[in-house]
């Protein structure tokens, strides 16, 4: 079974800033080279280059956590020593962990940027797959059905010419990963159809057991393997 992680919005354990890191400190140039902007660009591919990370800060209002919510890229965690040990302890998608500093109220604490590359996109089985045009602020539309990723792919192009200038896209709903996916990873994005970030029990449970702080998980109910 495989749970669907969110950053965690409790208070107690988070503080009442969200995301809790998304600024950095006077002396970090976030434009500079190999600064954290210029990881934008890196998609599909990892850097060429160990990119500066230095200058992160966390909000006055955070609490400090395992796992820090970032108001700069969803292709990217920001995680403790600690959750980086258990975390290269199970299967992960493809993935580098770089040195960072996050600032925390003037203290530098050594952290890890985890820049994840994760495409299974491949592996969607698209004829049992059901999928949905969503529109800005999450609006749900009509329900699509496509035979193959390339199908569904057209259909995004044409809903979105049809809608210039509106944020408009179509996404995965009830998504069944065909027989070729491989059910031992641990830690993976599907992308391209469907942005949620999974884990497997065996992670969750490793993760809750060990009282890493900063996620919390709802069961995939809408995510189906192959036999």
């Amino acid at each position: 079974m495989y749970y669907i992680v969110k950053d965690s919005l409790d208070a107690k354990t988070v503080g009442t800033d969200f995301p809790q890191a998304y600024n950095f400190i006077k002396e970090y140039n976030p434009d500079g080279m190999h600064a954290i902007f210029e990881l934008y660009k890196y998609y599909t591919e990892f850097p060429d280059f160990t990119p500066d990370l230095s200058g992160i800060m966390l909000s006055g209002r955070a609490k400090l956590t395992d796992f820090v919510s970032n108001g700069f890229t969803s292709k990217a965690m920001i995680v403790s020593p600690r959750a980086k040990e258990i975390l290269e302890k199970f299967n992960l998608c493809r993935h580098r962990f770089y040195d960072m500093i996050l600032h925390v109220r003037k203290v530098p604490y050594k952290y890890y940027w985890m820049h994840i590359i994760s495409d299974y996109s491949d592996f969607v089985d698209y004829k049992e797959t059901t999928f949905f045009e969503e529109y800005v602020f999450s609006k749900r539309g009509n329900q699509v059905k496509a035979d193959s990723k390339k199908e569904l792919l057209e259909k995004r192009e044409i809903l979105e010419k049809n809608n210039p200038g509106k944020y408009v896209t179509i996404c995965g709903d009830n998504i069944v990963m065909n027989s070729e996916f491989n059910k031992e990873l641990d830690f993976f994005k599907i992308s391209r159809i469907d942005a949620n970030l999974y884990v497997s029990e065996r992670l969750k449970e490793e993760i809750i057991r060990n009282n890493l702080t900063g996620l919390e998980f709802l069961p995939a109910e809408k995510l189906c393997l192959s036999d």
